[in-house]
């Protein structure tokens, strides 16, 4: 008889000191649905068919007042009869799905980015206005987050176009995303079509109960409890063993610091914020895009594109002179323009449009019946609030 050799002594040793596995951790992705061709809500659920890959994606679509609850692809999923997240919860338990949650339309972008999500996708188009459209929810995102907050993984399909149209657009964004932001973006693999089959397999819709923070916390925490539950046997490891938990003695005197140090961030931010308002004028008009170049020893005046691919120059009320000056040098530089915000379509055949923002309506009474676009903006105190106002003066 062979004795057992170093390895088999290895194996058997293994099976008394490795460690149990963790909790698994459920696949959650937060969809974000920016400028979709028509009929955009129709995208989400063959995108979650094909994210299935052979398994089930479990679509949860969030309302003002209902939720909807969807299992696509593969599985023997029963859903009817479902009156709660936590009936649903309790239908797929064990089965290792991966969650894809699309939070209400009014959800505000600073509580999307305390979702514990494993991924951030953004679904868009493939036309101007969707580059536009997605820039717009990324900036939305990461002014939100501020510089404490560490934004997750973000991804973006684009949906309805060919693989040049498709590949175009979504170079434009990750540029634009990139030069504006400093934010890098994952492209995932376009979607041209809907497709004619659909891979639902059981479907139910009750009232919403919480908002997205919560429910994503829901289905984090179920899965967790569901795999400790078996686990009884690490309460017999050796209470030695509790000393391990010291690295939390280490962190404890810690705490006090980032958050002397968070408060004085926001402080700063705060005054920054004051500081630069009259510098982010493109926030206080619809449908503009602010980008990055300058013009020379002009750097004061601010240059945007809107979805049509005509620049616009923003400017206070007194440089005046200098906004006009300025749409002189785009028209002259309009190529390295473009090149410079990451691939932006812009039209040549528009005439740049000229902007001004003043705080005195009068002061400005002699510009009507220009082609100047003028603007109030002007601080309030509402209720002991205060925040910035502005109203097209014509």
């Amino acid at each position: 008889m062979t004795p057992p050799s170093s390895e088999h002594y290895a194996e058997l040793a293994a099976l008394f000191t490795t460690a149990p596995d963790g909790p698994i951790k459920p696949s959650l992705e937060l969809l974000l649905p920016a400028h979709l061709p028509v009929q955009g809500g129709l995208w989400l659920v063959p995108y979650a068919g094909r994210e299935a890959a052979g398994g089930t994606v479990m679509l949860v679509r969030m309302h003002e007042d209902t939720v909807d609850v969807a299992a696509i692809g593969m599985g023997d999923f029963e859903l009817q009869g479902c009156s709660s997240m936590e009936d649903v919860l309790s239908r797929v338990s064990g089965q290792g799905v991966h969650w894809i949650v699309q939070p209400p339309a009014d959800a505000d972008p600073t509580s999307l980015l305390h979702c514990d999500a494993d991924q951030v996708t953004l679904l868009s188009g493939a036309d101007q206005a969707a580059v536009v459209g997605a820039y717009r929810l990324l900036k939305g995102l990461i002014t939100s987050a501020g510089e404490e907050t560490q934004a997750p993984s973000i991804r973006l399909v684009v949906v309805g176009a060919e693989e040049r149209a498709s590949t175009d657009a979504a170079n434009r964004i990750v540029q634009t995303a990139d030069l504006q932001l400093g934010v890098s973006v994952k492209v995932g693999p376009a979607l041209p079509a809907m497709g004619s089959t659909s891979n639902v397999v059981s479907q139910v819709s009750f009232s919403r109960e919480s908002n997205v923070v919560d429910l994503l916390g829901r289905i984090r925490n179920a899965v967790g409890e569901e795999d400790q539950l078996p686990t009884t046997e690490r309460h017999e490891t050796p209470i030695s063993e509790q000393p391990k938990i010291t690295p939390t003695e280490v962190i404890e005197p810690e705490q006090p610091a980032p958050v002397t140090n968070v408060q004085v961030e926001k402080t700063v931010v705060a005054e920054e914020a004051v500081e630069k308002l009259p510098a982010e004028y493109a926030s206080y008009v619809d449908g503009l895009l602010s980008i990055a170049p300058r013009c020379p020893e002009n750097e004061h005046v601010e240059l945007a594109v809107d979805t049509d691919g005509c620049l616009h120059v923003l400017a206070d009320a007194n440089d005046l002179r200098d906004a006009a000056i300025v749409s002189a040098w785009i028209v002259r530089h309009r190529s390295l323009v473009a090149m410079a915000c990451g691939g932006l379509k812009i039209d040549a055949s528009l005439t740049p449009v000229q902007h001004i923002f003043t705080d005195d309506a009068v002061a400005v009474a002699d510009l009507h019946g220009t082609e100047v676009r003028m603007h109030l903006l002007a601080q309030v105190q509402v209720e002991g609030n205060t925040g910035m106002y502005c109203t097209p003066l014509n």
